[in-house]
């Protein structure tokens, strides 16, 4: 855990959300999704560069894979994590919410919320959001992480907006859950995951053009911020001045940049689904500490894999920042 420098009491805390896209056996896209390679090709090769990493689409269902992760990374310094739990055999879900919260730094609370509306197939799994309350020295940071209702490609104007209304009902109960956690503390709240939130239909505007279909990220925003009330940071565009692509992402010519895991009809939508948001960061300045925002190592990174069949990590480019608490003077 890197320090800042001699004057600081708290280290660089970096941190990365990435959905890992390890649905359970037998689901696959094309030929493979490669599950267990890409499992262990990211224990192998990426872990250790973080203190924090918050995952999407890791399900336990039929699968021991989650499992692995959790003693691996244990073994290289993760001793605490936070997970979906399982919905057990009699409810409507077959599997859990696929979200683990790993971390190097003590958990001293967690929790989880699942949402009561979804629609098929996400019906499938419990979806909801991830909790975990963490202790760096003696600060506290509120992490929550989730995955919500996916878009799936459609010409129909019903379907493509009940997508929408049930994702805007997820972000509404989400919000609630946040305040049930933090109540009205001025602690740190971080929020991230892949919130299948398109941030650059600004730029690429949605195929329908009702009012109602405009704009899911300027809503979520709205939704989280209760209305501009809350202090609500976007990372990645504070850093790019816009949301960059994570999923579908295209080269400089246009060419689809990864066709191994995806949908085909998937490859070039050029989406920013996954993002990183600070809350409270005004607020929980204490003893003239305030919390500081590595913007160098606040990117979307793919992860590519050479020498493997599959050419990147996931579906999904994750997306990373580092933090710490400086003095006033001193940021």
């Amino acid at each position: 855990m890197e320090r800042t420098n001699d004057q600081s009491l708290y280290p660089n805390v970096s941190l990365l959300s990435l959905n890992l896209f390890l649905r359970p056996p037998v689901i696959k896209t094309n030929i493979s999704d490669y599950k267990s390679a890409r499992a262990r090709y990211f224990l192998d090769n990426i872990i250790s560069k973080y203190e924090i990493v918050c995952l999407q689409e890791v399900f336990t269902s039929f699968s021991s894979r989650r499992k692995k992760i959790k003693k691996e990374a244990y073994r290289k310094g993760f001793k605490d994590f936070a997970e979906s739990p399982n919905p057990g055999w009699f409810g409507r879900h077959l599997t859990d919410g696929g979200l683990l919260i790993l971390s190097k730094y003590p958990i001293v609370q967690k929790d989880f919320f699942g949402f009561s509306r979804s629609k098929m197939p996400d019906t499938l799994s419990l979806k909801g959001v991830l909790y975990a309350k963490l202790q760096i020295n003696d600060k506290f940071v509120h992490l929550f992480t989730a995955h919500l209702q996916s878009s799936y490609p459609t010409s129909d104007y019903h379907k493509f907006l009940k997508y929408r209304e049930i994702r805007r009902s997820q972000i509404k109960e989400m919000r609630e859950f946040m305040d049930r956690k933090i109540e009205s503390s001025n602690e740190l709240v971080i929020l991230v995951g892949d919130f299948n939130v398109n941030g650059r239909e600004e730029i690429k505007p949605p195929k329908f053009k009702d009012q109602e279909c405009q704009d899911d990220y300027s809503c979520f925003i709205n939704e989280i911020s209760k209305g501009g009330k809350e202090e609500i940071l976007d990372v990645l565009r504070m850093k790019f001045g816009y949301t960059p692509a994570t999923y579908g992402r295209v080269d400089r010519n246009g060419n689809a940049i990864e066709t191994v895991l995806s949908e085909k009809d998937e490859t070039m939508s050029d989406e920013g689904l996954d993002h990183i948001f600070f809350c409270n960061i005004e607020k929980s300045i204490e003893n003239d500490y305030k919390v500081h925002i590595n913007m160098e190592r606040t990117l979307v990174e793919p992860f590519y894999t050479p020498n493997q069949p599959f050419t990147q990590i996931s579906d999904h480019a994750a997306v990373q920042t580092s933090f710490t608490w400086l003095k006033n003077n001193m940021s």
